[in-house]
């Protein structure tokens, strides 16, 4: 590894063409930084500056001038660690703009935004919940910072920068004859009575073609746009649902059981974390989507 004081006092002497000056400018003795240039030479094996008897200023050899370009890597690099880390020293106040599925909102995100919340107390939160379709179409017109959703984007505008899968399970209230199981086949879901997303929901293609690669036709008790009364609705004995797996904290919530689908047709769920192409994000959001994509991936860990 090359020596940082050594890479310093070459860069200053470098950008200056003297030992002399470069001493006057970082206040150290001009044999200080002789040495050290010398001990860089040595340890790279080849003279970084020409040596000529009477030469006012110090030129760089052609090995002088690729160590100039790493240095400068080098220094850049350090200045962008200061910053971010001075980012999050001095993170206060901002404001994330996030856009989220309506399945994530009754488990997931209260419990992601309320331990997120404890790190960052300053940021503040402008939540949309709405369909994958509306929330890639506010992140291309930058309405929003961050989506989560089962959608992919197609627009060059937003990219994906975290991409798992995550298992569909049975709902059903804890005294339902399945909730004492650890599994159901899909197979076995032919004559229940259930809660099925409408037309307007991008997941509703995945639950017709399990049910029809699985041969069975559900009777949909209720129909809705709205994943978080599917939920309700299963929690009150109405029906049963068929969502994503439970992954809000250590246990689901009183009354209700996750229990996992397998058989013919089970399809896993992709989930997305996109952000706008090209967009630098704002500290907050920067770091806030950090933690979120770290959430995620220990889900997919779990599953």
């Amino acid at each position: 590894m090359i020596n940082s004081i050594g890479l310093r006092y070459f860069v200053g002497v470098a950008r200056v063409g003297s030992i002399r000056r470069a001493a006057e400018d970082l206040h150290v003795a001009a044999s200080a930084i002789s040495r050290q240039i010398h001990l860089l030479e040595e340890d790279l094996g080849s003279p970084l500056f020409e040596r000529h008897r009477g030469q006012k200023v110090m030129k760089l050899t052609p090995a002088g001038e690729v160590v100039l370009v790493y240095a400068k890597g080098v220094e850049n690099g350090l200045e962008q660690v200061r910053t971010d880390i001075r980012s999050i020293q001095t993170l206060q106040r901002g404001t994330v703009r996030l856009g989220i599925s309506e399945s994530f909102t009754r488990e997931f995100l209260p419990q992601f935004l309320q331990s997120f919340h404890v790190l960052y107390p300053g940021i503040n939160y402008e939540v949309v919940v709405a369909g994958g379709p509306k929330l890639i179409e506010q992140l291309a017109k930058d309405e929003l910072d961050i989506s989560l959703s089962y959608i992919a984007p197609d627009t060059f505008d937003v990219t994906v920068v975290e991409h798992i899968f995550i298992k569909p399970c049975l709902l059903v209230p804890s005294n339902h004859p399945f909730a004492k199981r650890p599994f159901v086949d899909l197979s076995e879901c032919g004559d229940l009575e259930m809660a099925l997303p409408d037309d307007s929901l991008t997941i509703r293609g995945s639950y017709v073609r399990m049910f029809a690669k699985a041969k069975i036709k559900p009777r949909g008790v209720m129909v809705t746009n709205s994943f978080e009364l599917m939920r309700a609705s299963a929690a009150a004995g109405l029906c049963v649902a068929i969502v994503n797996n439970y992954f809000g904290g250590p246990k689901p919530p009183r009354g209700l059981k996750y229990v996992p689908l397998r058989g013919r047709g089970v399809e896993k769920w992709p989930l997305n974390i996109c952000v706008h192409t090209d967009r630098s994000l704002p500290a907050a959001a920067r770091i806030f989507l950090q933690h979120l994509q770290e959430a995620v991936r220990s889900v997919a860990a779990e599953d």
